[in-house]
């Protein structure tokens, strides 16, 4: 699941993820004092190769004892806006013209539906402040979350909104704001969700977002990229080691 969470700013694991895709991972593990692994702990690495992109992020550790992930030259993988809203759910029906399941004629849907079981967590897209948590005769029980004063997102036909928020709560990217259902004009469990730009809906799927200015400088950037070059050569010997072995079972 760490895996998942690191490379949801920049993978759509519904949608680009196809047969033949590869990645990598170095992670750090705890041992008793036997010499027995007992634990899995932090990634380091982890790569990703997924159709035309190959994508390398390493784990950097602050002064505080705080963590995040960055590209090889420091940039933070960080979004303004996660890709997907809802972990391990499926794109049940896309942005566009599209015959309304209910009302019977076509008209415009003007977000994504995620298809996930009742109950399944919901987390905010991007830091915000929640504009709106009440229930729609249309949405359902929906949460409006605005992010700036350009981006603001949307999560309806929700089962139940988290306890721990309410209209005016700021909200941080990846707390979970609610639980899928289906209530309102809903056939079954789904999240129906929402981008707004300036005020209008646009394809989730296909906008595109500013990264966070949080970018590692000076000492911090020094440290990442020693790190970073004890890492790559842990890999590199790793490899040798792999292609060796094979050519000893040959």
């Amino acid at each position: 699941m760490d895996f998942i969470n690191i490379f949801s700013h920049q993978i759509d694991f519904q949608r680009d993820l196809e047969f033949g895709s590869k990645f990598k991972v170095v992670h750090e593990y705890q041992i008793n004092d036997k010499g027995k692994k007992i634990k899995d702990g932090r990634i380091m690495y982890a790569s990703l190769q997924v159709k035309d992109r190959n994508i390398e992020v390493y784990m950097h550790e602050f002064s505080d004892g705080t963590f995040g992930y960055f590209n090889k030259d420091g940039s933070s993988i960080k979004k303004a806006l996660l890709r997907t809203p809802v972990k391990s759910a499926t794109v049940s029906s896309g942005f566009g013209m599209r015959k309304h399941p209910i009302l019977g004629y076509s008209r415009m849907h003007r977000g994504l539906d995620y298809a996930a079981p009742r109950g399944t967590p919901v987390i905010a897209s991007g830091d915000g402040v929640i504009e709106i948590m009440k229930y729609h005769s249309n949405y359902g029980r929906y949460v409006k979350i605005r992010h700036n004063k350009k981006y603001s997102t949307l999560y309806a036909h929700l089962d139940r909104f988290s306890s721990k928020f309410s209209a005016g709560s700021r909200v941080k990217q990846g707390e979970v704001i609610g639980y899928v259902g289906s209530t309102g004009m809903s056939t079954g469990p789904h999240l129906h969700y929402e981008v707004h730009v300036d005020g209008k809906q646009v394809n989730p799927a296909k906008i595109t977002i500013i990264p966070k200015s949080l970018n590692l400088e000076d000492q911090q950037l020094v440290a990442f990229k020693a790190k970073q070059t004890e890492i790559n050569k842990l890999l590199n010997e790793n490899v040798a080691l792999a292609e060796a072995y094979t050519q000893l079972k040959k």
